[in-house]
């Protein structure tokens, strides 16, 4: 309703007064000509602890906000005693027998059932404006190059501008409100959230503080958040302890009987300045007869307690000019390393560029995706912060969907595919940091609940690390391959950054994985080794029992992307060794278990198999596509070395298809561009852009790009832009097979363009351009100095320079 009064209005405003759009000076924008309908057109802001949604309302502004350390429970409650070992023989002789489901149930009793802390929501800012009359030309922007949210209209003739930021070097949410007439400015700002516990009261005169304490609640099951769904997540319509599905009542959800209580929180506003009058009082800030309004936010919690009165007081001390400036020069020192230009940029507001994509004529919109992407980044994802989660740091719902945690079968790695190689190396901290302690808990899992060398990780992990099993489920839960795929992140910074002492360093994390995956293979009779049990995240197959009748399961021996981590991981441990000359016993004992690995097979479809057998699955079109991992992130598949296993790839990705979720049409871009077919791996970007939300009655919610750019699984899920954005950086260039390759999958849509700044494999900046789909030009610095094969179509070419050379070079890719 609101949305149609206010579109209505636009059209009957007299147009003399109206402000006009912004003009497009920068590429780098979202714009939108009405304000957010719901929280899926809000647009994001944040310096990676404390983000916000900008709603962009004309009588009432609001903004969702989030701080990175707020989840429920409490560190430790989720925990069980299990132990593996108990029921090990019994599983494994089970699945020798081909008892798949049988061995599930076991699994799913005895090694499953950690219950997971969701991540919450601070609260919400509220900023209630008094006057009556009806705006004219309306925008609403996000800003990419400066990380500052807009709000522009006109009242009577007279302007007015609203700035939003998150500011990193000053750890505050800070909001101008601006107009062209003296004292035009009448608003109350209030602080509130869906958390019953939290107070807000007056903090002097010109300053509110809101208090309180998250729940005590965790969830049970994996798709505890759907069934919630017809109540929108919220209160009090959530699980209680024993599964039933009444409404949790209050004093259990804050009582402490479900893992102890959540995280202490604390948000400050504060008034910066004003030339109008203000008063703080329980109702509110109330600010009047301004012509200006600056305010400041900042959030505390206990996982990570903040001074906030010395934040504000500093950010007092400086005017508003100056914040803006330390914030932009902070944000466009990281953003600013890559430009890229794929063609012209349609100069309509981006719900409609999104809804017109699949037409074409608007290849800019591909080059917003991905700058958006390293945006989301830079806004998510900062040293010292949390690592970015299934919404990033952006969730306004109490039972989020699976618990907006970090679910590292797929989703979490694919939130930092483009981090190293869209030059943005330093906000890959929060990700090392977080796989670093894992390693810590999770050799504590492996010793209690395996009797195993080394550390492990199962398919979901929170803020308190846990590194056992979620859910009460076999399949998805029991996957103890987390750890060792988080560990290619660690080995993906060295083999950009070549920092040895960062590899010295993370040495005994990559080890400890690799012995635990050791321990953890076993003879599959036939003298293979092979996992003694895992699945192919979340897939299930079906087979055929001793009877003769069908039934369907998910979790056997040695599925094909445990054997592919495992080959990854220990080629990268092996790698590792060698450069730092360690661990000669352990070298020997990977090199033996590598070479008895059992093989990747075709199946009689030409499909490379999922599963050791070749099962019929129950979804030939599921949206995870794991068993492909060799190809992508992993890199033993090529083109030039494996060419029948990239053909029975690209048979898998054929019978898959070119659906799916939002984030599985992310990564098969990846797999597209790793076959070198550009315009294939387009298709899947089209297909990506699909309208996730009607734009007339939002009622659809399927897979594809909310109104804000935002990827949709369904519902809202962040690694889906992660995923798109370095599928673009695939099309453009590869660096995984030692050889750095330029446009190894340019599509027919992008026959001109130029980037620069994308980051290398071995230490090296690599900058393009092309003309009628043909390489003109590229340079490439060493950052270390070495040597860099480079391969441009069939042709290669190797150069030496030291540390700091930049090479200008013509298209056969000798120097220019």
């Amino acid at each position: 309703m609101l949305r149609r009064n206010f579109n209505s209005l636009l059209l009957t405003t007299p147009a003399a007064p109206a402000l006009q759009p912004a003009p497009p000076d920068t590429p780098w924008r979202l714009w939108y000509a009405q304000p957010a309908a719901d929280w899926n057109e809000a647009l994001p802001i944040g310096n990676g602890r404390l983000g916000a949604m900008v709603h962009g309302g004309f009588s009432e502004e609001h903004l969702q906000l989030n701080d990175d350390t707020l989840a429920s429970s409490a560190p430790g409650a989720d925990n069980l005693p299990l132990d593996v070992t108990r029921q090990f023989d019994e599983v494994v002789a089970l699945l020798r027998r081909r008892q798949f489901a049988e061995a599930a149930a076991i699994m799913t009793k005895n090694w499953t059932g950690r219950s997971w802390p969701c991540y919450q929501p601070l609260g919400d800012l509220f900023l209630q404006f008094e006057d009556a009359r009806l705006p004219a030309g309306y925008t609403r922007e996000l800003d990419l190059e400066n990380a500052v949210a807009r709000v522009r209209y006109s009242l009577g003739g007279d302007s007015v501008t609203r700035e939003y930021f998150v500011s990193h070097p000053h750890q505050l949410l800070v909001v101008r409100l601006k107009s062209s007439r003296p004292g035009l400015l009448h608003l109350k700002a209030r602080l509130s959230s869906v958390h019953p516990t939290a107070v807000t009261r007056p903090a002097g005169r010109q300053a509110l503080a809101m208090q309180g304490q998250l729940p005590g609640f965790v969830l049970r099951r994996t798709l505890e958040w759907v069934e919630n769904r017809k109540e929108q997540w919220k209160y009090p319509e959530v699980w209680n302890p024993d599964g039933s599905r009444k409404p949790f009542a209050k004093t259990v959800l804050y009582g402490g009987e479900v893992g102890g209580r959540g995280t202490r929180f604390e948000a400050r506003l504060a008034l910066h300045s004003t030339d109008g009058q203000s008063n703080a009082s329980t109702e509110g800030l109330s600010i009047q007869r301004a012509s200006e309004v600056v305010l400041l936010l900042g959030s505390s919690s206990s996982y990570k307690p903040l001074e906030l009165d010395s934040l504000t007081a500093a950010a007092m001390r400086l005017p508003y000019e100056d914040l803006l400036a330390a914030h932009t020069a902070d944000h466009q020192s990281l953003f600013r390393r890559v430009h890229i230009d794929l063609g012209a940029h349609s100069p309509k507001p981006t719900d409609q560029r999104i809804a017109g994509f699949k037409d074409g004529g608007d290849p800019g919109l591909a080059a917003l995706y991905f700058q958006y992407a390293r945006y989301l980044t830079i806004a998510g994802s900062r040293p010292g912060t949390q690592p970015l989660n299934l919404q990033g740091i952006w969730n306004n719902l109490v039972i989020p969907p699976w618990a907006s945690g970090y679910t590292v079968n797929i989703n979490t790695e694919m939130n930092y595919w483009p981090a190293e190689v869209g030059n943005l190396s330093e906000c890959t901290e929060p990700l090392i940091r977080m796989v670093k302690e894992l390693s810590v808990t999770g050799r504590d899992v492996a010793t209690k609940m395996y009797h195993r060398r080394g550390w492990v990780a199962h398919h979901n992990t929170t803020l308190w690390r846990g590194a056992q099993p979620v859910d009460n489920n076999a399949m998805p839960s029991f996957w103890n391959m987390g750890g060792a795929w988080l560990c290619q992140h660690l080995w993906e910074h060295y083999a950009f950054t070549r920092d040895r002492a960062f590899l010295a360093e993370i040495y005994p994390v990559l080890k400890g994985a690799a012995e635990f995956l050791s321990d953890w293979l076993i003879d599959d009779g036939r003298g293979r080794l092979v996992t003694a049990a895992g699945h192919s995240p979340e897939n299930t197959f079906v087979y055929k029992t001793a009877d003769g009748q069908s039934r369907t399961a998910g979790v056997c021996m040695g599925p094909t992307m445990d054997l592919a981590i495992i080959r990854d991981l220990f080629h990268n441990t092996l790698e590792a060794a060698r450069i730092l000359s360690l661990d000669a016993p352990l070298r020997k004992e990977l090199e033996e278990k590598l070479a008895r690995l059992l093989p990747y097979q075709v199946g009689a479809r030409g499909q490379l198999q999922e599963w050791p057998e070749d099962f019929e699955e129950r979804d030939p079109r599921h949206r995870h596509v794991s068993h492909l991992y060799p190809l992508h992130p992993g890199r033993e598949f090529t083109l030039r070395t494996t060419p029948k296993m990239c053909e029975a790839v690209r048979r898998t990705l054929e019978i898959r298809g070119d659906g799916g979720t939002g984030w599985s049409r992310a990564w098969k871009i990846c797999f597209w561009a790793r076959l070198e077919e550009g315009d294939h791996a387009y298709v899947l970007l089209k297909n990506l852009f699909e309208p996730a939300q009607n734009p007339k009655d939002h009622s659809k919610l399927g897979g594809g790009v909310l109104p804000n750019l935002l990827c949709s699984c369904p519902p809202f899920q962040i690694d889906g832009n992660f995923g798109g954005a370095a599928g673009i950086a695939e099309m453009l260039l590869q660096s995984h097979a030692g050889e750095i390759h330029l446009l190894p999958a340019l599509p027919k849509a992008w026959p001109k363009g130029r980037i620069t700044g994308l980051r290398a494999r071995g230490g090296f900046e690599v900058s393009l351009s092309w003309s009628a789909s043909q390489l003109q030009s590229a340079t490439l610095k060493f950052l270390t100095g070495g040597e860099a094969k480079l391969r441009y179509g069939r042709r290669t070419v190797t150069h030496s320079a030291p540390k700091g050379t930049l090479l200008n070079l013509k298209p056969d890719l000798t120097l220019a």
